[in-house]
């Protein structure tokens, strides 16, 4: 309990926080200050997801993308398991994320380093001004496919094609930084051996996207200032919408078994921090002017033309969490199924939803030591505490018999 208690009041689960807290609200404009900095004017599109990334993410986004497309129907499920939870071929699927992890991670970084870092060095002024770069949508392009190619390639073929992806030669540096993401990112699909997914697995994508975000890696930002809201937007929904799909594949083909979860009294048999980034975007002014005030009310989840009919609520998270949920349960009443969400929806505005989000975040997960207990930390996600016991070492002999003790008869 003591390393929990420090975790608590360290800086990594403030910083944590801070960061989730961050991509939430700058997916929304105050209506009282739209030129803030503070505030956000990205609107996300599905049909035009990379708008707003920058290179290093776009390839992300590419990767993604194409996990979420290819790898399942490459390895599908084994339709001759009896388990109730876990197929087994997500052992195959997670081996392959660990092979891969590291051609996806470089590719990311040779993006960043190709189109930010090395343009900026050539300007006078070294492009440092933590404003807004709207990238051209053809290098946001070429850093998709070459992520896409970075998740498909085999292991052994890295001839061919774009030498966008994986070129460089890394320092000792950079292989620590590389070995730090490869861990938050191969812990972030589910557990490989318990055949499961949780909150926990989730927050350990999300410590991934804070890494990046601490080395540099969503735009051309100084590190003595904070990402705007222009910047973290399109990573919160566009990054987000594409993890999504992944994990409601993998969930689904799979049967993940839900790590931790609460059942109906939970928020999600899996998720929580997307039902919170999309409570925040429904406070974008833009759908509030778009909707006609329809989206106004969180009780607007029980009517079925604003909830899957509107024309916006393909591109709007919160509704799409909800609508996954229902399509999973279906012919069962929302306020059996999902008893926390039905009492979110008859709360007076969505401010205080995302606010309630939060804390159920903070509380739930990143205070729980069965989430926290998992956490790696390492040179960028830092334990500043020294932790209270030593690794356990196996003991170096496994039995012992004592030739004086009399065995015992089984009494049959």
């Amino acid at each position: 309990m003591k390393d929990m208690n420090n975790f608590k009041h360290s800086p990594a689960k403030r910083d944590l926080l801070s960061f989730v807290t961050t991509l939430g609200r700058s997916t929304f404009t105050a209506s009282t200050s739209t030129s803030s900095s503070s505030s956000s004017s990205y609107i996300y599109n599905r049909s035009n997801p990379l708008v707003g990334l920058s290179p290093g993410m776009a390839s992300l986004h590419g990767s993604l993308n194409a996990i979420a497309t290819n790898w399942l129907r490459e390895i599908p499920p084994d339709a001759s398991a009896r388990a109730r939870f876990g197929n087994p071929k997500f052992k195959e699927w997670h081996e392959r994320l660990v092979r891969r992890s590291r051609s996806i991670i470089e590719c990311m970084m040779d993006c960043h380093v190709k189109y930010v870092v090395v343009p900026a060095s050539e300007d006078e002024d070294g492009g440092l001004n933590g404003g807004v770069e709207l990238w051209d949508m053809e290098v946001l392009e070429k850093c998709s496919l070459a992520g896409q190619r970075a998740a498909m390639e085999c292991e052994d073929d890295n001839s061919g094609g774009d030498t966008t992806t994986t070129t460089t030669t890394t320092t000792t540096q950079q292989e620590k930084v590389i070995v730090e993401l490869q861990a938050y990112l191969h812990q972030a699909f589910g557990h490989q051996i318990r055949l499961d997914y949780g909150t926990g697995h989730e927050c350990s994508f999300y410590i991934f996207l804070y890494s990046l975000c601490k080395i540099g890696l969503f735009g051309n930002i100084p590190k003595t200032k904070t990402p705007s809201a222009d910047i973290m937007a399109p990573v919160a929904l566009s990054i987000t919408f594409q993890y999504l799909q992944i994990c409601r594949g993998i969930q689904t083909e799979y049967m993940l078994e839900p790590a931790g979860s609460h059942g109906v009294w939970g928020l999600d048999d899996y998720h929580c921090v997307p039902f919170y980034i999309g409570a925040c975007q429904i406070q974008n002014v833009f759908y509030k002017d778009a909707s006609g005030g329809c989206f106004d009310r969180p009780s607007c989840i029980h009517d079925d033309s604003v909830l899957i009919h509107s024309e916006e609520s393909d591109s709007m998270l919160y509704f799409t969490c909800i609508r996954y949920i229902k399509s999973l349960k279906k012919g069962v009443p929302f306020f059996e199924s999902s008893p926390m969400l039905n009492d979110i929806g008859q709360l007076s505005n969505w401010a205080k939803v995302s606010g309630g989000l939060l804390r159920l975040f903070e509380g739930e997960v990143l205070d729980k030591k069965p989430v926290v207990q998992h956490f790696v930390f390492g040179d960028i996600f830092k334990a500043s505490w020294n932790p209270s016991e030593s690794e356990r070492e196996a003991p170096s002999i496994t039995f012992k018999h004592d030739p004086h003790q009399i065995d015992s008869v089984a009494p049959w």
